[in-house]
C-alpha cells in the first residue's frame, strides 16, 4: 500500500489513535506546523507537559524541521501496523507483553485502546532529546536511574553509561529516555493528589520505565564484528553490543540478539522508526509497505531509503533484498 494512502486510512480512525478523545485537529504530516500543533496537543491533553522536553519541539522546529514529521509518521503508521488484520502475529504477541504490566491488569478487554496510550509516549517523546546532539560539548545526563523492567534486552542497561560516552555525551534517546522517566514520574506524583480527570495510579511508573528503557535504547547500535570501526567499540567497552558476522548457508546471519518474540513492542519501535521515510525522504509517492503475517514488506525507488531499511539487517532482524521489494522477517 502508497504510504499516503497509509497515512489517510489511519488518520481517518480516530478510534484507534484519539486516545483522550480530545478535540485534536489530525495533521497533514508532511506540514511541520501541522505535526508541531498535533504533537503538542497531544502532550498537553495527557497532561504531561511540564517536562523540559517539550522545550525541544520549538528547538525541532527551528533547527530539525523534518524530525516533526517524523515523530508524528511514526505514530501513524505503528498505529497502522499494529491495527492491520495481516498483522495478527504482531499485534497479538504486543498484546501479550502489555498485559503482563501490572497497571494493565484489569484492562485486558480494553488492551488495544491502551495501545494508542503506550505508543503516543513512545513516539511523541523519542526523538525530544535532540537538542542534547546539538551541543559540541556533550551534554551531561540527569542522576536518575530507571528501574529496568525487562521491555528491551539486559544488556542495555550495562552499556547506556558507555555508549553516551562514546558519542562524546551526544546521544538524544539515551538522554531523551532518563528526562522522560524523572519527570513522568514526578508529574504522576504530583497529579495523583490533585483534581486531575486522568488516572495517576502507582502502577503506571513501571508503564513509564517500560517506555523510557525503550526510548534509552532505541538508538543504541549493534555492530558486526567485521565492521571498521569494531576497535572503537571494544576500547570504549561495548563488547556486549557486537554481534558475529557469521551467515547460514542462505546468506543469513547467525546471531541476532534483539528477538521480536522476547521484546516485542521495542523491536516493532525500532522498525517502525527506520522504514518512518519521513526523516530521510519526502518522495513519499515511491514508498509501498505492505505486510504477510511475520513478515513487513518495503518497496520504493528511493535508494538512500531502500539502503537505510537494508540496514536492519546488520542489527535487529533479518532483511533480504528480492528483486525490487525489502522483506523483514519477525517470526
Amino acid at each position: 500500500m502508497k504510504i499516503k494512502n497509509i497515512y489517510d486510512g489511519i488518520i481517518d480512525r480516530t478510534d484507534l489513535w484519539n486516545y483522550y478523545n480530545k478535540d485534536i485537529i489530525a495533521p497533514v504530516i508532511t506540514d511541520i506546523d501541522d505535526c508541531y500543533r498535533f504533537i503538542t496537543q497531544f502532550i498537553n491533553y495527557s497532561e504531561k507537559s511540564k517536562t523540559v522536553l517539550v522545550g525541544a519541539l520549538r528547538t525541532l522546529k527551528e533547527h530539525s524541521p523534518q524530525r516533526l514529521s517524523h515523530i508524528v509518521s511514526t505514530f501513524f503508521i505503528g498505529l497502522w501496523l499494529f491495527h492491520h488484520k495481516r498483522t495478527k502475529y504482531i499485534h497479538n504477541r504486543i498484546v501479550e507483553e502489555l498485559k503482563g504490566l501490572r497497571c494493565f491488569q484489569n484492562d485486558y478487554d480494553d488492551i488495544e485502546k491502551q495501545f494508542a496510550y503506550v505508543w503516543f509516549m513512545s513516539t511523541l517523546f523519542h526523538d525530544l532529546g535532540y537538542p542534547a546532539e546539538d551541543d559540541t560539548g556533550g551534554t551531561p545526563l540527569p542522576g536518575n536511574v530507571v528501574p529496568f523492567v525487562g521491555s528491551v534486552p539486559d544488556y542495555y542497561r550495562h552499556v547506556y553509561q558507555n555508549y553516551y560516552n562514546y558519542r562524546k555525551n551526544r546521544e538524544h534517546g539515551i538522554y531523551a529516555g532518563l528526562i522522560f522517566d524523572r519527570d513522568i514520574c514526578d508529574i504522576r506524583r504530583f497529579q495523583n493528589y490533585s483534581d486531575s480527570d486522568l488516572g495517576w495510579k502507582e502502577e503506571l511508573e513501571e508503564l513509564y520505565h517500560y517506555v523510557a528503557w525503550i526510548i534509552m535504547s532505541h538508538n543504541i547500535w549493534l555492530k558486526r564484528d567485521n565492521d571498521k570501526d569494531i576497535d572503537e567499540y571494544i576500547s570504549n567497552h561495548l563488547d556486549q553490543l557486537i554481534l558475529s558476522s557469521m551467515k547460514n548457508s542462505d546468506g543469513r546471519y547467525v546471531e541476532y540478539r534483539v528477538a521480536f518474540d522476547d521484546y516485542p513492542l521495542f523491536t516493532f519501535f525500532c522498525i517502525i522508526d527506520t522504514i518512518e521515510p519521513l526523516k530521510t525522504s519526502t518522495c513519499l509517492s515511491e514508498i509501498d509497505i505492505d505486510l504477510q503475517n511475520g513478515k513487513i514488506i518495503v518497496k520504493s525507488n528511493d535508494s538512500g531509503y531502500r539502503k537505510k531499511v537494508l540496514g536492519l539487517n546488520e542489527w535487529l532482524v533479518p532483511t533480504i533484498k528480492n528483486e525490487d521489494e525489502i522483506y523483514l522477517y519477525l517470526d
